[in-house]
This record gives C-alpha cells, structure tokens and sequence, in this order.
C-alpha cells in the first residue's frame, strides 16, 4: 500500500514542531506505533525484529531506539513530495488528520 503523502509530509511538519516526549506523545495522537524489539529468542534471527520500529501512513523506519526511528520516519516523510495544490498552512493539518 502506498503511503498518502500529502499527510505523510503535513504530518513530519508538525512533528517538527514538538520536542521530547511531546513528538512522541504527537506521533501516537496522528495513530502511529513505534514497536520495540522482540525479547522472544526465536524472533532473533530476522534482523528487523531486532530494533526499535515507527509506523504510519504506510512509512515504516528501523532505528536503535525508538528516537533514532521515529527521526528516520520524519526524515522520510519530510521528503516525501506533498501533492500539488496542497495547503500547508499551519490549521490544514488539523483537516487533514480529523
């Protein structure tokens, strides 16, 4: 499935604007997840079960901890091109997530 970006790129802009907990607590508040790795010794041998994991709107980013991935999301979807004709006032978000 192909992630929409308009809303992939609206949402890294206003996660860019909070610090700390707050972008967290934000990035949970727009429904995305970030998994930690998997203590069950028989997940161990996929790679991937073995770092942190930040999820929405179909972008899905690895890092070391939960910070290092939820960084590697907002950087791929800053670059995500939003659509043209897009509104990126700073209320238009709000419409597009609600």
């Amino acid at each position: 499935m192909q992630p929409d970006n308009l809303t992939a790129h609206a949402a890294a802009l206003d996660l860019q604007r909070h610090h700390g907990l707050y972008k967290f607590l934000r990035f949970f508040d727009l429904g995305g997840t970030i998994t930690p790795p998997s203590d069950d010794p028989q997940d161990w041998w996929e790679p991937e079960n073995l770092t942190h994991r930040a999820e929405l709107l179909g972008i899905c980013t690895s890092g070391p901890d939960g910070h290092a991935a939820l960084s590697a999301w907002m950087a791929i979807a800053a670059n995500t091109p939003p659509s043209a004709g897009a509104d990126h006032s700073p209320g238009s978000l709000q419409a597009q997530v609600a």
